[in-house]
């Protein structure tokens, strides 16, 4: 399979219609809904399309499928949105979907997409944000070198909880450590 980016165990692939879906059914997951989206409810088919034609015409960015090498299973997706060329800066989200999770793909998967933005669009930092309650992905966000940039106080409301919105940052000067981290793939 050709791939845009890849390591030993995962490749990354631009969207294509036969990802429609896989993503719909992520849409509509609750770990996405929970973690990786403002949105809080299901969408119907027909609300999707029309919600990922949104997303693209008013920010996203770049968005690529996550899949296993072996087998080309789809395992997740990633995407950068809010890219402002002129600050040299970018958003990014991941999301792994279940049965996947807790075997490195996310990190894989961020550290390609981290070095494809870095170099290609030459921007000076990447930002994810993250729920507060969402502590296994603030753990591996600090792990892979992002640090806390800002947080937005009480600004999430789940299961009628107000949580914080934290605002990470990887800063270009990481390249190498990326890059080093890669190599040992």
């Amino acid at each position: 399979m050709d791939y845009s980016l890849e390591t030993r165990h995962i490749g990354l692939r631009p969207l294509t219609s036969d990802n429609a879906a896989t993503l719909f059914k992520w849409r509509n997951d609750s770990q996405f809904l929970q973690n990786c989206s403002h949105r809080r409810s299901a969408a119907n088919c027909n609300e999707f399309v029309e919600e990922l034609k949104r997303d693209f015409e008013r920010d996203r960015h770049l968005q690529f499928m996550i899949e296993r090498k072996f087998d080309g299973e789809p395992i997740g997706t990633i995407y950068s949105y809010n890219y402002k060329r002129v600050d040299g800066y970018a958003f990014i989200t991941t999301f792994i979907a279940d049965g996947f999770r807790k075997r490195g793909y996310g990190a894989e998967a961020d550290a390609l997409f981290l070095m494809h933005l870095f170099e290609k669009f030459k921007l000076f930092k990447i930002y994810m944000e993250m729920y507060e309650y969402n502590q296994e992905a603030i753990s591996a966000v600090l792990r892979g070198g992002f640090a806390e940039e800002g947080r937005f106080k009480k600004q999430r409301m789940f299961n009628g909880v107000r949580y914080d919105v934290i605002r990470y940052a990887m800063f270009r000067d990481s390249i190498p450590r990326i890059s080093e981290f890669l190599k040992r793939l």
